[in-house]
């Protein structure tokens, strides 16, 4: 195995296994040093891959955000308006309930930082949404006078508060129905 190589599985590793021990005990009482134990790493190869612990729940999310981007690419094919739906409704297909924890810790650690403000804007969905909607707009599929970056913050921010709220009540939120309405009422008010 070469050394790029040997880096990223470690890198995962560490993900994994930080994701595990976060799961069964709680994000705030695990230590760098149970992490590095587990996963049969020195805390040199730990600090390799992260600044801190608090960085793995940020990596955790940044990985969900490629993925939530990944899935929009696959549906350039489609119309803007079924693009946006797949976009908005992405979030009721990714989060089960073992990504409860997963999002319960970038919550925990964003809401915690100085930088939360900075870390809190959704880069790639911000961008999506973003995309979509100018594109929609130039098509004549939403108002001509529709302020995009407003919607486009709107949007971003009420899926952001949808998914603390699904954290914090434990998946008890339904979340296709809360996303589908929001979608159906949104579309409406950019008209």
């Amino acid at each position: 195995m070469n050394k790029v190589n040997e880096d990223v599985s470690t890198k995962q590793k560490l993900i994994d296994i930080s994701k595990e021990l976060f799961s069964e005990k709680g994000f705030d009482k695990v230590s760098i040093d149970e992490i590095c134990a587990a996963a049969g790493v020195t805390k040199g190869s730990f600090y390799h891959h992260f600044r801190s612990k608090y960085d793995i729940p940020i990596q955790q999310y940044r990985a969900i955000q490629e993925a939530f981007y990944n899935d929009y690419e696959k549906t350039a094919k489609e119309g803007n308006s079924e693009r946006l739906r797949k976009a908005v409704m992405w979030y009721a297909d990714y989060c089960t309930p073992d990504k409860i924890n997963v999002l319960r810790n970038y919550y925990k650690v964003i809401m915690n930082s100085a930088k939360s403000k900075v870390l809190r804007k959704i880069e790639i969905e911000s961008n999506v949404f973003r995309e979509l909607l100018t594109v929609g707009k130039a098509q004549k599929i939403y108002n001509e006078n529709l302020n995009v970056d407003f919607y486009v913050e709107v949007i971003t921010r009420f899926i952001f508060s949808l998914l603390i709220d699904w954290t914090v009540f434990e998946g008890r939120i339904d979340l296709r129905s809360e996303l589908a309405d929001f979608y159906e009422n949104i579309t409406k008010a950019m008209k």
